[in-house]
């Protein structure tokens, strides 16, 4: 399994899919031959008041508080907020709301002037907890539940399953692969080869049987 990072890379495929999601807009002052950014703009310019969709990767090079563009919560967030107040978000299926969630708000968090973007995804996230941990347990040599995790809870999923197997195959000794070191191990070869060597050299200074000298004349 791969290792897990809150925090992706340039690289990871999963911050990728994540920063291609778009966002909506609104134009706050009037940007000149900008109207290629909005398929249904009737002339070159943006004006102020407009609503256009931008890709995540763009939004997160504005500065927070830039002069041009006011990020709106998305949906999905709005919908989870009267769960989340509710304390009902265990019936909430992220995964098809979307399927990274977690990613999603994190990175519109800064942009939330409102800050209700954070506040949701961290009360989202402590009350399903305990719910994650329970399916975990219960659903050993089963796979992930469909639509209900998102990214990051099915990977908090698999090694909660894989780790209650561990534990339950240590419990049972099922999975018992101790194993002296290999120090001790080159040791006792070396201690059963001078034994050997001692019983094959007799047990007196003559190399008779008996042990015993004999006599000369």
């Amino acid at each position: 399994m791969l290792a897990m990072n809150y925090f992706p890379n340039y690289y990871s495929i999963e911050d990728i899919f994540v920063t291609q999601e778009k966002v909506e807009c609104k134009v706050n002052t009037r940007l000149q031959r900008m109207g290629f950014l909005d398929a249904g703009a009737e002339t070159e310019h943006l004006e102020p008041g407009r609503n256009i969709n931008l890709p995540l990767w763009y939004i997160k090079e504005l500065k927070v508080n830039n002069a041009y563009f006011t990020i709106a919560v998305p949906d999905i967030y709005k919908n989870v907020h009267k769960a989340v107040c509710e304390a009902e978000t265990t019936h909430i299926e992220l995964g098809r709301l979307h399927p990274y969630f977690y990613e999603f708000g994190r990175y519109l968090t800064p942009y939330d002037r409102n800050h209700v973007i954070g506040r949701i995804i961290f009360e989202t996230l402590r009350q399903r907890v305990r719910h994650l941990l329970d399916i975990s347990k219960n659903d050993v040599g089963s796979s992930k539940p469909e639509h209900r995790l998102d990214s990051i809870e099915s990977r908090l999923h698999e090694a909660g399953v894989r780790t209650n197997t561990l534990y339950l195959n240590w419990l049972q000794m099922s999975g018992n692969n101790i194993r002296i070191s290999q120090l001790v191990e080159e040791h006792q070869k070396k201690r059963k080869r001078a034994e050997r060597s001692d019983d094959e050299g007799g047990g007196d200074d003559d190399g008779s049987p008996n042990g015993k000298k004999r006599s000369t004349m």
